[in-house]
């Protein structure tokens, strides 16, 4: 009888085994963002259909809801996977618009990590539709390569141990077994999702690259008090009222799209802008002087993503320049300084709206003319803060609002040269802008 048993178990055991073998993976196809994105879905799920079986898209926006979930995060994705108990998570997006538009599609593991992505046609079409069926059902394929399903391997081990035993207290231990196990994962379900956010920081991918233009009003403030060479001292100053000013930044993060955010967080950016229209008069004379003014800053920094928050700072080398005709009164001006700041970013709401601030102390090594007309031994501080709210649409429009106030605070010493700005010996003084950009560009 033991052996008639022992064959039941193995005969069993084997049918279950190439039964597990050729058994569907089970998949959820969550929504596709952009235009078109919902037929993207559908042809999705028309790829996938006799090759996988199906958690609802319904279940899935419950959970993704009721725990706030954010697929962009890998400790995301992986409770979302647990918690429908899939193989694999399916989701994309859609960029542009029309016959031009291309669909992404993306899959997950279990575990949450990236498997394989593929892009394909636009949606709505009949070639665009046929290429999105055949990159799903070829990233299906390629994902079952790279990580086998799983899900079902409990419950097979359950059952073999069930008719090897030859009891009902047999099976019920193997029950009790296969039971066991999922109750024992509840816990560490939860630590992992835990884990996985220290690791991720709760960060979603990142643009890599962001670049925006654009233009405002900007002020300008110099007021000097230099010596008169005879012991007392006299103004020198400036002030534009509003002038015409171009500008921009870009923002490069080389690893943005990584898993890591650790690797996330390393930032390029450079900003600038270019005056127009800028004159300045000597009173009394009706003489007036041209000017052109521009300014250019490279950092290097490091923004670490937290959730929805970018925390970190910048370095790096910038120039401003006041290039005035030679006159009685100022001395053209080009600060070529040291720059190390701090910065915050935050997102209101994702994609669509954010903010970001940034302030930072800056140090010249090289104030132009200034040291010729009022001392070779002429320094200076500086300090300066941006604010900028802004966002970007799925396609890559970007846009944004933003603030920028620098200032300068000199003083001056040692010896000048003979120039008709001259003066000293001695004096201080100020120089202070503030800048008003309304941008759009891209993000990628």
């Amino acid at each position: 009888m033991e052996r008639i048993y022992i064959f039941v178990a193995i005969l069993m055991g084997s049918t279950i085994a190439s039964g597990a073998h050729a058994q569907k993976p089970r998949v959820v196809v969550l929504n596709f963002a952009g235009a078109g994105g919902s037929t993207a879905r559908v042809q999705v799920v028309r790829a996938l259909k006799g090759r996988a079986d199906f958690a609802t898209k319904s279940d899935a926006d419950r959970v993704i809801e009721d725990r706030g979930l954010r697929i962009g995060t890998l400790g995301d994705r992986a409770e979302l996977g647990d918690a429908l108990d899939v193989d694999y998570i399916f989701w994309g997006r859609v960029k542009g618009k029309g016959k031009s538009a291309r669909s992404e599609i993306r899959v997950a593991g279990r575990s949450g990590e990236a498997l394989t992505g593929y892009e394909a046609g636009a949606p709505g079409t009949s070639k665009g539709n046929q290429l999105i069926q055949e990159a799903a059902r070829t990233a299906l394929a390629e994902a079952m390569e790279l990580a086998p399903p799983e899900r079902r391997k409990r419950k097979e081990a359950a059952a073999v141990g069930a008719v090897a035993g030859g009891s009902v207290a047999a099976g019920t231990a193997a029950a009790t077994a296969s039971t066991a196990p999922a109750q024992s994962e509840s816990k560490p379900r939860k630590e992992s999702k835990v884990d996985k956010e220290k690791k991720s920081g709760g960060a979603t991918k990142l643009p890599v690259f962001e670049i925006l233009v654009g233009g405002g009003p900007r002020f300008r403030n110099i007021d000097f008090n230099v010596g008169d060479g005879s012991g007392g001292t006299e103004p020198r100053t400036f002030t534009s009222g509003a002038y015409a000013d171009v500008g921009g930044y870009f923002l490069v993060r080389p690893l943005g799209r990584s898993d890591n955010p650790a690797l996330q967080g390393i930032v390029i950016q450079g900003d600038g802008g270019v005056g127009f229209g800028l004159k300045a008069g000597l009173q009394g004379t009706g003489s007036t002087s041209d000017i052109s003014t521009w300014r250019a800053l490279g950092q290097v920094g490091y923004l670490y993503p937290i959730k929805g928050m970018q925390v970190g700072g910048l370095l790096g080398v910038g120039v401003d320049t006041f290039d005035i005709d030679l006159n009685s009164a100022l001395p053209s001006i080009q600060y070529i300084y040291f720059r190390v700041g701090a910065a915050f970013a935050y997102t209101i709401i994702e994609d669509l709206l954010g903010f970001r601030v940034d302030g930072g102390f800056r140090k010249p090594f090289s104030l132009g003319d200034l040291e010729g007309a009022f001392g070779n031994n002429s320094s200076a501080i500086g300090w300066d803060a941006t604010a900028m709210v802004g966002g970007k649409l799925d396609i890559g429009f970007s846009y944004g609002f933003r603030f920028i106030y620098e200032s300068y605070k000199l003083d001056f010493a040692g010896a000048n040269t003979s120039v008709p700005s001259m003066g000293g010996p001695g004096g201080s003084g100020t120089d202070r802008a503030m800048t008003f950009q309304f941008l759009v560009g891209w993000s990628l």
